[in-house]
């Protein structure tokens, strides 16, 4: 045998271990709790792993975690950082129910350990996934009581869907600390993206357990540049001391469309005490048919509280509200939205209904409102813009009382905003078609006219 036909053997025999051994370095793993035998890569659920950080370990850098029902608790192989974790990852990686069905698959910390933690500083493409599982019961000092994001290259993507956050604290570690984003934290000044899909955010709190402490964010804080989307989510009955009840952006570039915020409490009672619903900072975020309501922020901003440095104010974005409902928000200080120091604002298509104070600004920058209706009692600093709605009767709700902000088929808001491009295939927060009858109507939601029954002999 030549020389030539030993190396290509060799090579050749490479190849094969080689394309045996990828199939099984990422290849799919699996969680159980229902008497199985964990053994090897944990790669049927015959030899499924008991707990969910074994079969992370196991697991290749993009490969799947299959998780099955039950409760996961704290393992004895947890890993610290910062605190004691449910479930560390350090590696592009997706970790999914079996079932899809987020209250059957639930990471539980026990009341004393945060839920997940994905921390990673390599180069890559891919990112992380988590997808149809229930964080609950979680807790941590300073940051991040459910889960905590640490994304430190530009690269990554991460996305967060099917969801529930849930019932999660966090809590000020000493008189020097802070707490923040009891239900979600996100830390990263690199482009990092992040997509909160189909996710329900609920009772998750951020606490000041110090005087002289701050707490931020009870359900999800974002303190980070590149692009963020929160869509199909509710967010509700969150609580936090100073910042933000239901979430705090710091964020380049946002959208938060077709979500519900509701009951969410900022309650630290001083002037540092802003944003109900949300506590909004730098950067381009853009709200879209969005329902907020029933929010609380003790001292500003019931339902959105929109920040900027009044220095280089032209370089602090803009906040544009397309198509949303507000309703029934409470601050002292701009209970629908509230806008501190120099910033720009773009109302379009929305309602802002029984608030107790509407649209509060002390900003000398332009701000534009197009045909929406707007309570006049509610307006502190007068409308700016065309085709608004500022007196007459109410917006035309099916049910204020009850909390049904459908419109009623005589609702001057009907047929009443203006056609934009985003709406061509969009739909309204209640799945149906964005444009309906020609128009857009205003607010979340599009009137559905009842339809005429013909017989036929």
């Amino acid at each position: 045998m030549t020389l030539l036909h030993i190396t290509l053997r060799a090579w050749f025999t490479a190849l094969i271990w080689l394309a045996l051994a990828m199939p099984e370095s990422r290849a799919d793993h699996y969680v159980a709790q229902n008497g199985q035998t964990p053994a090897g890569l944990y790669a049927t659920w015959e030899t499924a792993a008991s707990n969910i950080q074994d079969a992370v370990n196991a697991s290749a850098p993009n490969s799947t975690v299959w998780i099955g029902a039950g409760r996961y608790t704290k393992p004895a192989n947890a890993v610290f950082y910062t605190v004691t974790n449910v479930v560390y990852i350090d590696k592009p990686l997706m970790l999914r129910s079996s079932n899809g069905i987020p209250a059957s698959v639930i990471i539980d910390g026990g009341g004393a350990n945060r839920g997940l933690t994905w921390y990673y500083n390599a180069a890559s493409t891919s990112g992380f996934v988590l997808d149809g599982l229930t964080i609950s019961n979680c807790a941590a000092t300073n940051v991040g009581g459910g889960i905590y994001f640490v994304p430190l290259n530009s690269s990554w993507t991460a996305t967060v869907q099917n969801c529930s956050i849930s019932d999660n604290i966090v809590r000020s570690k000493d008189a020097a600390g802070y707490a923040a984003g009891g239900g979600l934290y996100v830390q990263s000044f690199a482009g990092f993206g992040l997509t909160v899909s189909n996710c329900v955010i609920r009772n998750n709190v951020a606490t000041n357990t110090l005087a002289g402490t701050i707490s931020q964010a009870g359900g999800m804080y974002m303190y980070s540049s590149g692009k963020k989307l929160l869509t199909g989510c509710t967010i509700e009955n969150n609580r936090s001391g100073a910042y933000g009840g239901g979430m705090y952006f710091l964020s380049y570039e946002a959208l938060v469309e077709n979500c519900i915020f509701r009951s969410n409490r900022c309650e630290q009672g001083d002037n540092n005490t802003s944003g109900g619903a949300m506590h909004l900072t730098s950067g381009t975020i853009t709200l879209r048919n969005c329902l907020i309501y029933n929010n609380y922020g003790s001292y500003s901003g019931g339902g959105i509280y929109k920040f900027a440095s009044p220095v280089a104010p032209e370089n602090y974005g803009l906040l544009t509200v397309l198509n949303c409902t507000i309703v029934s928000n409470i601050a002292s200080y701009g209970s629908a939205v509230y806008v501190r120091r120099a910033d720009r604002l773009s109302f379009a298509n929305s309602i802002i209904y029984s608030n107790l104070v509407g649209v509060g600004t002390v900003s000398a920058y332009p701000h534009y409102f197009t045909n929406n209706w707007i309570n006049q009692r509610e307006i502190t600093n007068g409308v700016n813009g065309v085709g608004n709605i500022t007196n007459g009767i109410g917006p035309g709700f099916i049910n204020t009382d009850g909390q049904d902000y459908r419109l009623t088929a005589d609702s001057p808001c009907f047929n009443a905003g203006t056609n934009q491009d985003w709406m061509t295939g969009a739909i309204d927060l209640d799945g149906r078609k964005r444009i309906r009858h020609g128009c857009v109507d205003m607010g979340a939601y599009e009137l559905l006219q009842e339809a005429t029954v013909y017989r036929f002999k």
